[in-house]
């Protein structure tokens, strides 16, 4: 019979290295490992983010998300959520600039911190661009561009495309749409803008924001009727075809804007 020495080492290496764990795995990775209470925190605070457009879910969120920070400070799990979850807050279409600025900043901060946890997983700069580019919204673009937040945007951004450019089916190819229309000229690029969101589409073609987007910058071009059939398109539809909180907020933008 094969030494007990042997049967140990057989087993590590059959075992899955953290190497091996593929991106958008659920808290049964390194928040679980460290500490069960932070990972099952983990698990309830994702099942209330899928209804965080709801009364009392926020509250819910943030308070397991903090929990869960203060038993595994410094997880890349917890990080990247804390990192989703002001994203979420700065992007609300009614808040004034200053609090988009604000909640916009700390989305940033945590994905920059996730990013220094795990600098091999998508989460992390995606969502520290989102974050800087709410930031961003809220200041002013001029204001973002003298503080050179562009470069900053491109990098993170161009490194989650590279990581996993099929992340939630179409979000960075998204950003990259309303990056090229929010520029001011001579940055501003109408075609970058429009094959970006076009090929967000194609990814996803139930993308509210991205035919939100999509119309704007139509509006934009002079292109009326084909603004006006992008925003009737992301009007349509039952929310819950890939993230209902999300759908029902742009597609509120896009009734407003048709009215």
């Amino acid at each position: 019979m094969p030494s007990r020495l042997l049967l140990v080492l057989c087993a590590l290496a059959a075992a899955p290295t953290l190497a091996q764990q593929p991106s958008g795995t659920t808290p049964a990775d390194d928040a679980a490992r460290q500490d069960a209470g932070a990972g099952a925190l983990l698990k309830e605070a994702d099942a209330a983010y899928e209804r965080r457009d709801q009364p009392g879910a926020i509250e819910e969120i943030r308070t397991k998300l903090e929990a869960a920070e203060q038993r595994a400070p410094g997880d890349y799990e917890v990080l990247w959520r804390l990192a989703r979850l002001y994203f979420w807050l700065s992007d609300d279409p009614a808040l004034p600039n200053d609090a988009k600025s604000k909640l916009g900043k700390k989305g940033w901060e945590y994905g920059d911190k996730a990013i220094a946890a795990n600098p091999n997983r998508v989460e992390g700069y995606h969502f520290a661009a989102a974050g800087m580019g709410n930031y961003s919204l809220g200041i002013g673009i001029f204001s973002a561009l003298r503080q050179g937040i562009e470069g900053k945007f491109k990098d993170r951004l161009s490194k989650a495309e590279r990581i996993d450019p099929n992340f939630q089916n179409g979000s960075i190819q998204t950003a990259w749409g309303r990056f090229w229309f929010k520029l001011p000229w001579p940055k501003y690029d109408a075609r970058k803008s429009e094959q970006a969101l076009l090929a967000a589409l194609k990814k996803n073609p139930d993308n509210v924001r991205a035919r939100v987007y999509l119309a704007d910058l139509y509006e934009k071009e002079g292109e009326k009727k084909a603004a006006r059939a992008q925003l009737e398109r992301a009007a349509s539809g039952e929310p819950g075809r890939y993230d209902a909180p999300e759908e029902r907020r742009w597609q509120k933008v896009a009734r407003d804007e048709l009215k």
